[in-house]
């Protein structure tokens, strides 16, 4: 099998290690959300060590006990969790790299409009992951060790495993129970049936200072006063964008150059449509005012076709 073979095998095993996501997904927002949402087409993704839930993205890694030796089918994978629960894998600076928006499966759910908001956008989750740059993915949320433990042991039973080489194996594994650790969360928020959108982009380049280009797909940092924090917190923009990347530039630029051109770049570009297929108008005081105002405000933002329906939840709201 030739090098380009291999990395194909490899590559069609980390497909299936993904998320198929072919539903709508509904994220719920404020008035505020909204009109950003359909304002400006983007979504704001904010750096997961600011997320009401403390324990996103290392509750796997934190689990020591929760998968045994025996639990594994690979030498690799039983390494990797090995180098995952001693905290050899991931560093304190490397997790402050994420940031994520939460979607839900539930539409109309009485649970969030108390917890998230007004209003309820649905997306076409097959368009939304069609659209996605790397290093951004979908991934929906496991919430019991029987549920990751069965993730788990079942994409390790996927054929392609068998025909890798030792250092394919072990990138394999990585990657097996990287996602792993982004899926599986806190049972105490599964009512929400949580698919989340998760992406890193660097705030420090680090180890690969002398290698630009390593940062070239990571999207602009901004920061955003936070009511709770009472400081501005950092967060992303979810867009879809063309692809206005220039990689042999990037080798010339210093990591502040970098960062300044796209930013620069990033306000220059106008984004493309969001996937929205809906949306709904929760329980609240002027239902029907403001389910006029969304039909207007989708209207003349270029989604004149996307319908706005009224919550039938008997709820007064605060």
């Amino acid at each position: 099998m030739s090098r380009a073979d291999e990395y194909k095998h490899l590559k069609r095993l980390y497909e299936a290690f993904s998320e198929p996501c072919a539903d709508t997904l509904y994220h719920y927002t404020s008035a505020d959300g909204i009109s950003g949402i359909v304002d400006k087409h983007e979504i704001w993704m904010s750096n997961t060590a600011f997320m009401n839930d403390p324990t996103e993205l290392t509750a796997l890694e934190n689990a020591s006990s929760l998968l045994k030796p025996d639990d594994f089918k690979h030498d690799a994978v039983k390494e990797e969790w090995r180098r995952m629960v001693s905290g050899a894998r991931l560093n304190g600076i490397r997790e402050l790299n994420y940031y994520m928006a939460s979607f839900s499966r539930r539409k109309d759910s009485l649970e969030q409009w108390r917890g998230y908001g007004n209003f309820c956008i649905g997306l076409d989750a097959r368009k939304l992951k069609l659209k996605l740059r790397r290093h951004i993915s979908l991934y929906e949320c496991l919430y019991t060790p029987a549920d990751i433990r069965k993730w788990i042991s079942e994409k390790e039973a996927i054929p392609e495993w068998t025909s890798l080489d030792d250092q394919e194996r072990r990138a394999a594994a990585f990657n097996l129970l990287y996602i792993a650790s982004m899926k599986y969360k806190n049972k105490h928020f599964s009512a929400e049936e949580e698919i989340r959108l998760i992406a890193t982009s660097h705030h420090d380049w680090g180890l690969y200072d002398r290698s630009p280009e390593m940062y070239e797909e990571d999207i602009p940092i901004h920061f955003s006063p936070h009511r709770f924090y009472g400081f501005p917190i950092p967060y992303i923009k979810f867009r879809i964008d063309a692809n206005s990347n220039n990689r042999s530039q990037a080798a010339k630029e210093s990591e502040m150059q970098m960062k300044e051109r796209k930013l620069k770049d990033e306000s220059a570009t106008q984004p493309e449509l969001l996937p929205i297929t809906e949306v709904i108008v929760g329980p609240m005081a002027y239902q029907k005012e403001a389910r006029i105002a969304c039909e207007i405000l989708l209207s003349e933002r270029g989604y004149k076709q996307v319908p706005v329906t009224e919550s039938e939840i008997p709820y007064r709201g605060t």
